[in-house]
């Protein structure tokens, strides 16, 4: 994964549309929950492409119930965690694994290594398409990946500050593009939840304790070693790989961001 494309695999979109309703009734509080994005959700659609963009392998997935299903952690991603505190009493389906009803509490489109491109991140077509409430989640303080700070380098700083910066920008604009969408689209109810504050308020207590590395022993590519042990302080590990977050990360991240997007239920 070239680094110079790190800003634009980082940004993902969750989508919830229909009408909402409250999980009074032992219910999901959200009729149904759809996924878009790269590696940060993917739940095991690159399992079956014939490219290194696939993670279906231990240690990988060490910590999730199923074991390893092609999410780019130890366990559970964001969209995971908001699924489970929305009430979905199973997790999204990968979209090569949902079928039938399935389909209709949502599938997750996620896929490692996409991008951000005109034809598949519109999110006026899918307004157009009955979407109603988007939550588009911003860019992480990337400049604090292992990837980034073994690449770039510091200069004595705990992360990229160059990096950081523009993820700041980057998320600036994404608000902004966010408001206008509101303003523009009937109906549209959209929210940008920021996740920079959430990761950066750990990575700055946690880094200066010589956390900001990877869980497990990479490859070249920034992925795990097949097989191979990952670190014992798993709890505490701010990233897995050298790109992602950890499970620990992620549950911080999606319980936050979960207290957020009931503004929009």
């Amino acid at each position: 994964m070239a680094s110079v494309n790190i800003l634009y695999l980082l940004a993902f979109v969750l989508v919830i549309v229909l009408k909402s309703r409250h999980d009074v009734d032992g219910k999901s509080e959200v009729p149904c929950f759809f996924i878009f994005g790269d590696s940060l959700v993917d739940s095991g659609n690159n399992n079956h492409l014939k490219n290194k963009g696939k993670v279906n392998y231990l240690p990988y997935g060490i910590d999730f119930p199923d074991g390893p299903t092609g999410r780019f952690n130890n366990g559970r991603t964001v969209p995971d965690v908001l699924g489970e505190l929305l009430g979905f009493k199973s997790f999204i389906k990968s979209f090569p694994t949902a079928k039938g009803s399935q389909i209709l509490e949502g599938v997750n489109y996620g896929s490692g290594y996409a991008g951000i491109r005109d034809e598949t991140g519109r999110h006026m077509t899918l307004h157009d398409f009955g979407a109603r409430k988007l939550a588009i989640i911003g860019v992480a303080p990337i400049g604090c990946t292992p990837n980034a700070t073994a690449y770039y380098g510091t200069n004595g700083s705990l992360c990229v500050e160059k990096l950081n910066k523009a993820a700041i920008l980057f998320n600036q604009l994404l608000k902004l593009r966010v408001q206008d969408l509101n303003n523009k689209l009937i109906g549209a109810n959209f929210i940008y939840l920021e996740i920079y504050e959430i990761i950066w308020k750990y990575i700055n207590v946690l880094g200066t304790r010589g956390l900001i590395k990877s869980c497990c022993q990479v490859n070249d590519y920034g992925l795990c070693i097949p097989s191979k042990l990952p670190c014992l302080n798993r709890n505490l590990a701010l990233f897995w790989d050298s790109f992602h977050p950890s499970e620990f990360l992620n549950l911080i991240t999606g319980t936050i961001s979960y207290n957020a997007l009931r503004t929009i239920l």
